[in-house]
């Protein structure tokens, strides 16, 4: 077990690399320099690159002192559209873009793992792959798909990834076994009725009216429809319609997102969201068009590698900072796409050193650095213990 204080001399290397990264963010499928700035760094630590997948992402193998098994560790490199309002030396100088997520961070703390190996490369009793993904925030399909279907996990025999949160305590991990993320899918709704002037709605069709009594009805789908203990969330995130106050608009344009664990009842949503537009447009005289566009799979952890997770990281932080939640997030991740091709597990970062952290997508998000160390402490045990498995 290679302790956090054997691991001191390189804080700084990653809390630089991140620092670097946040600083200059960049959109999915946009992420120019810092692949390049990835590949520099591993070609730089002897790796072998390929680049180009997923317009952006690049994988480096590292090849050990035998042939033995494969390890895959992934880090996502993308940012999110979003300005940020921390003020730090290394705030975002792109306007309107921000590493609110902790990609900037996961990418630094796999470049902390990857310069280990480089330096002890007897200790890598097999090969280890890395991936830096593009695009995990989207657009869908996201960078994921583009490893996986290009067949370049298809020599990994095990596969591993973790996200950082402000949402858990600084210096623990957590994990779910078996179904741990929902499927994040994504839906746009038009709604066209008869504009008129708004003194005289009876000379119309009401949009609004329409697109309220949708709002309303989506609901009973989750409180009437899915079982309480089934975990699904429908929730409208925009409604657009209208110039002015005196105009009933034409139309209204609805965006939302579906959030599922269960496949079954991911099919069964979509289903009845269909039957509901369709009713009510019926019921209205109007058109009601629906598209709901798929995303990521639930992201569903090996049992077998989520118990491995569990004892490494039980071994370096102490039991009383590995906690196995029972209850599954509904935030999505494109790392569904390994772990269905795939052995593997995913897991939580906890980085909130106070009680009142500033949660991820948050323009003012910003994880306590000090987890960053834990991170690639995760990312070095985990393949060490896995390839002597």
């Amino acid at each position: 077990m290679i302790k956090l204080e054997d691991l001191k001399q390189y804080e700084a290397y990653i809390i630089n690399m991140r620092r670097d990264i946040h600083k200059h963010p960049e959109p999915g499928f946009t992420e120019t320099r810092t692949s390049s700035l990835i590949e520099q760094e591993l070609r730089h630590f002897g790796f072998e690159v390929t680049t180009g997948i997923g317009v952006t992402g690049l994988i480096g193998v590292l090849k050990g002192s035998n042939q033995g098994k494969t390890i895959c560790l992934r880090a996502d490199i993308d940012a999110l559209r979003m300005q940020e309002e921390n003020e730090s030396p290394y705030k975002s100088i792109n306007e309107g873009v921000m590493h609110s997520c902790g990609h900037d961070t996961h990418t630094a703390m796999l470049l902390g793992a990857c310069k280990y190996f480089s330096e002890h490369k007897d200790a890598l009793k097999g090969t280890l792959k890395v991936v830096f993904q593009s695009a995990e925030e989207g657009p869908v399909p996201g960078g994921g798909i583009s490893v996986v279907e290009g067949g370049h996990i298809d020599d990994c025999d095990g596969v591993f990834g973790l996200h950082i949160t402000t949402r858990d305590r600084l210096g623990t991990i957590v994990i779910k076994k078996g179904p741990a993320m929902a499927a994040p899918d994504e839906f746009i709704i038009n709604v066209i009725g008869i504009g008129t002037h708004a003194s005289a709605p009876h000379t119309g069709n009401d949009a609004i009216i329409i697109a309220s009594q949708l709002v309303t009805a989506f609901q009973t789908i989750i409180s009437r429809n899915i079982s309480p203990t089934d975990s699904a969330v429908i929730t409208v995130s925009t409604i657009h319609g209208g110039t002015a106050f005196n105009i009933i608009p034409e139309a209204v344009k609805l965006t939302g997102t579906i959030r599922t664990i269960n496949p079954e009842t991911r099919q069964y949503i979509f289903k009845r969201m269909e039957e509901i537009c369709s009713s009510y447009a019926t019921m209205h005289h109007a058109t009601v068009d629906l598209e709901i566009i798929p995303a990521y799979p639930p992201l569903i952890n090996d049992y077998e590698m989520s118990d491995f997770i569990i004892d490494l990281g039980k071994q370096l932080l102490g039991e009383d900072n590995v906690v196995e939640t029972l209850e599954p997030s509904m935030g999505g991740e494109d790392f569904a796409y390994y772990l269905q091709r795939k052995p593997g597990a995913f897991f939580w970062l906890g980085a909130c050193k106070e009680g009142d952290c500033f949660y991820n997508h948050n323009p003012k998000f910003n994880p306590d650095e000090s987890a960053f160390l834990v991170g690639t402490a995760m990312h070095i045990n985990t393949v060490i213990e896995f390839l002597k498995k």
